[in-house]
Order: structure tokens, then C-alpha cells, then sequence
């Protein structure tokens, strides 16, 4: 091949916009059909640890309600802390994928999720504010679901019952005072990366989590004197 012909080694590669249609048509195909196939898998991983979770905090329950023991009773309010931990956290993220999928947004499926809960990639620089909000408040909201659900079905008069509750309302109080001022800001900025990345550098993330705990246990303390 000559000079003339030769391809520049350095040349970026042409986005979806810049494609023909058909070649880029052929990529979403693929790309959607790649989406689907992650998206079973990390479901499948998912919904065993929640599966995992509500039965090991149910089988201490158990244990200690069959034994009357005071280590049992321990083990089912530890159980009860971990489960909420881990169904909220993946609800959470369910949450803003669901979120992320009704605005359009582009939001590739990770191969296998990140630190056992991340399952895609939101990308900040390919979707605008109206995505971000949607994609946002997906899993604002979605925490807040499980703490209806449990104060209907979860007999609260129960100590671990309280606990799974109590971790429940924790959570979704933290990812709320963590994202609502962020989405806030952006779409008054216009700018989701840049309110994100101040957000993160001002120690928002920790206060959250600081505030979380604090109404958790609140919640804790008031539903175990009711009991």
C-alpha cells in the first residue's frame, strides 16, 4: 500500500452520527443485543445475593425465635442490617437503570457488575440534563419503594423486623440528600458532570452517609420502645 493510501495510525474512529446508517444501525443492533445478554447475566447475580441475603436474615429469625437465645436474637438483627444493605443498594441501581432506559439515554451494560452493585455507564458527555434527571431520580425514588413495601409486609413488632426497616428508610434518606441537590443544580447549570464532581469534592457524600445513619437509627430506636 502507499504513502497516499495509507491510513493515519492516529485517526479517530468515526462516531454513530458520523457512520452511514447502515453501519450504524448494524452497531446499535449489536450493541443492544450485548446490552441484553449483560443485563441477564448481572440479573441473575443480582437476584441471587437478594435471594442470599432475605434467606439468611430470615433463617436467623427463625433461629432466634425457635430458641429464645440472645445470640440468635443478635445474629437476626445483623442479618436484618446486611439485607437491607445489599437489597437497597442493588434496587438503588436498578433503579437508575430504569431510569437511564426511559429517557433514551445512553447507558452501555457493564460485562459483570462493579463492586458487586454498578451495572452500566451513564455517559455524561453523550446525554443531556433531561436524561441525567431521569436516570437520577430513578434511583432516588426506587429506595423509597422498599420502605412502603416494608412497612406493609414486614411484621415491624419484630426486632430484626424493625432493623430491616429502619436500614431501608437509612438508605434511601442517604442516596436522597446525596443526589436530589445534585440534580437540582444541574438543571440549573445544565452541566450533570461538573455539579457531580463538585458535589463529591465538597464532602456531600459523606454528610449523606452521616445523616443516614443518624435517621436510621432513629427509626431503630423508636420502633424498638414500641415493641
Amino acid at each position: 500500500m502507499s504513502e497516499a493510501t495509507m491510513p493515519e495510525a492516529n485517526a479517530p474512529e468515526p462516531t454513530l452520527n458520523e457512520m452511514p446508517e447502515a453501519d450504524a444501525a448494524k452497531l446499535r443492533e449489536l450493541g443492544a443485543k450485548l446490552d441484553q445478554a449483560n443485563i441477564k447475566r448481572i440479573g441473575s447475580y443480582h437476584f441471587a445475593m437478594v435471594m442470599g441475603a432475605l434467606t439468611l436474615w430470615g433463617a436467623a429469625e427463625a433461629w432466634a425465635q425457635v430458641t429464645g437465645w440472645t445470640i440468635a436474637q443478635a445474629a437476626a438483627v445483623a442479618n436484618a442490617v446486611i439485607a437491607a444493605t445489599i437489597v437497597s443498594s442493588i434496587i438503588h441501581e436498578w433503579g437508575h437503570y430504569a431510569g437511564a432506559g426511559l429517557s433514551d439515554s445512553i447507558a452501555p451494560v457493564l460485562n459483570e457488575p462493579k463492586n458487586h452493585f454498578f451495572m452500566f455507564d451513564f455517559k455524561m458527555d453523550q446525554n443531556d440534563v433531561h436524561q441525567f434527571t431521569w436516570m437520577s431520580w430513578g434511583g432516588i425514588l426506587s429506595p423509597w419503594g422498599l420502605v412502603i413495601l416494608t412497612a406493609f409486609f414486614v411484621p415491624l413488632s419484630l426486632t430484626s423486623g424493625a432493623a430491616l426497616f429502619a436500614t431501608f428508610v437509612s438508605k434511601a434518606v442517604g442516596a436522597s440528600v446525596f443526589e436530589v441537590p445534585i440534580v437540582r443544580s444541574a438543571a440549573k447549570s445544565g452541566d450533570p458532570s461538573a455539579e457531580l464532581t463538585k458535589a463529591v469534592k465538597a464532602g456531600t457524600l459523606g454528610r449523606a452517609g452521616k445523616i443516614s445513619k443518624g435517621v436510621g437509627l432513629a427509626v431503630f430506636a423508636v420502633l424498638w420502645l414500641a415493641i
